[in-house]
């Protein structure tokens, strides 16, 4: 067996990356220092510092261009702290092993370890090397273990993003998270300004930087642009938390309700990343083509008029025309005549004032749900709520009979999780006490002053009053189409032909008599859908 010389030339090696168990590692410069305390006598040819992880080989180069410069004759030894600095996998070590055995490396010099050049030592420096590779595996496998258990227990198992933090409970062990109040509400703003649709992401960073003044917890500094993408699309601000490919509902405080996260991510589109608008236009980004289903953009035109002697400008919708398989001939539109076109539409939602001031009075009491009709809400949703776990369960009977493959099987799954979770943020908004908001009475009410609203308010007012009409807006030959909400349909059958029937009633005049005190008392019960009260006509 070959024998270290006097004359043998060394290479030091340290090594120290920032993963896992590497963490507890000592650090280069003390490396560097055990290297010149210990082996100071001997000829060092080059200190060689590595800051990559050991684990998987290959992933070395200083550790690779050592081994090719060793079997040139640049150095015959190497010094290391340990074995696991050389090696921590199969590869590695059997490279190392193997240049000892064969006498392209002489010797190995190590201040934690004693190492004889001998068929025992090596044989001793084998179970080193593999003892290492088991402890990395062993710990990366507890690791996975506890973020599974940590994520199984309803809590993200890394670090909290913007707006949150990561508290240690010592009575418990483990980390949790919660609200940071620094950010919280900011960021919750800043998702405000995105469900409006009239703001690009970068519009948000420069109010979120400069005009709220916010910065991140770690940088200190303000949010870059994209981890403000980052926020928009991370589900965790919805409630939801995810882990090697798994979805569930987490613990922590959502910052806003699923609905709004689709929102977002539709408003963003497929790339997530919207164009920065230099003009904003009312109906833009919310319209589509009916002959090829592009979106529907807005351009600018100004013209000289001769007989005004000045100049006027005129806004024009026309379809994107980005299919270039479908050959489109939809033709644009002004934004007069789809103005036109909308008022057309408000006018069936256009009531006397006094009306609006009762039908909101009665919504009041309509929210005021009994503890019966709390407790049946709940049961339907819990009902519910275990039917869709029930299906979900099924799933992984089709899986093992091979009838779902392993990507068909999460991606349902997921879908299964996410209508879970939606169903469990009502049973906690009913626990809550945020049951009171009913949508559809809610959306009556304001359109029952959208049409003035809409002549006289800003472009994000307008462009909410457009969405509020309803869903699968299109144009179609110069005609705007829109597929009516649910409580657009309840309006005409109810609450319509009650606003026709109290236009009649002549309140104006006082006292009442007795045939019109009679009639609006019928009416408020028949609006009230059978709940008795005791109306009393508006001021």
């Amino acid at each position: 067996m070959n024998k270290p010389s006097n004359t043998t030339k060394y290479f030091a090696y340290v090594r120290k990356s920032t993963e896992g168990e590497e963490r507890q590692a000592l650090s280069i410069s003390s490396q560097m220092d055990k290297v010149k305390e210990f082996f100071s006598a001997l000829d060092i040819v080059e200190v060689l510092e590595e800051k990559h992880s050991a684990f998987k080989p290959y992933n070395r180069p200083v550790f690779g261009d050592m081994v090719k410069r060793i079997r040139k004759g640049e150095a015959s030894g190497i010094i290391a702290w340990h074995p696991d600095r050389l090696s921590r996998n199969e590869i590695d070590a059997s490279t190392i092993t193997y240049l000892v055995r064969t006498g392209v490396i002489k010797d190995l010099k190590f201040g934690s370890y004693s190492f004889d050049n001998s068929p025992e030592g090596i044989m001793m420096l084998q179970m080193s090397l593999s003892q290492s590779q088991y402890f990395s595996s062993k710990l990366g496998k507890d690791v996975r273990r506890g973020l599974e258990k940590k994520f199984n227990m309803g809590w993200q198992p890394n670090m909290a993003p913007n707006g949150y933090l990561n508290i240690m409970l010592k009575d418990k062990g483990y980390r949790i998270i919660k609200v940071d109040k620094k950010r919280f509400d900011s960021l919750r703003k800043a998702f405000d300004m995105m469900l409006t649709g009239n703001y690009s992401v970068p519009q948000v960073l420069n109010k979120l930087n400069d005009d709220w003044n916010f910065k991140t917890r770690i940088r200190k500094g303000g949010l870059t642009r994209s981890s403000l993408y980052r926020i928009f699309t991370n589900p965790f601000y919805a409630g939801i938390i995810e882990y090697s490919g798994k979805q569930k509902i987490g613990k922590h405080k959502a910052m806003i309700t699923l609905a709004e996260y689709d929102r977002i991510q539709i408003l963003l589109g497929k790339k997530g990343r919207p164009r920065i608008r230099k003009n904003v236009f009312a109906y833009s980004g919310l319209i589509r083509c009916a002959n090829c289903g592009s979106l529907v953009s807005a351009d600018k035109k100004t013209k000289f008029i001769k007989a005004e002697k000045k100049e006027k400008t005129y806004i024009y919708y026309r379809c994107n025309r980005k299919k270039p398989n479908i050959k489109c001939t939809e033709q644009a539109i002004s934004e007069t005549v789809l103005e036109e076109q909308v008022n057309e539409m408000l006018d069936n939602y256009d009531v006397i004032p006094e009306f609006a001031q009762l039908y909101d009075e009665i919504v009041k009491d309509c929210k005021e749900e009994s503890p019966k009709d709390q407790q049946r809400a709940l049961e339907n949703i819990r009902r519910k709520i275990s039917n869709l776990k029930t299906e979900k369960a099924s799933l992984t009977q089709l899986a093992c009979k091979g009838l779902l493959s392993d990507d068909e099987f999460l991606e349902q799954k997921n879908d299964y999780e996410k209508q879970i979770i939606h169903q469990e943020q009502k049973v906690l908004d009913i626990t809550k006490g945020k049951n009171n908001k009913d949508e559809i009475l809610d959306n009556i009410s304001l359109m029952m002053r959208a049409k003035k609203r809409f002549q006289i308010g800003s472009e994000e007012e307008q462009k909410e009053i457009v969405r509020l009409l309803g869903s699968n807006r299109t144009l179609e030959n110069r005609n705007l189409l829109i597929s009516a909400n649910k409580w657009g349909g309840y309006f005409e059958m109810v609450a319509k032909p009650y606003a026709d029937d109290f236009a009649t009633l002549e309140l104006n005049k006082n006292p009442l008599n007795t045939k019109q005190n009679e009639a609006l008392t019928s009416l408020c019960c028949g609006l009230r859908n059978g709940r008795d009260s005791n109306p009393r006509p508006p001021a």
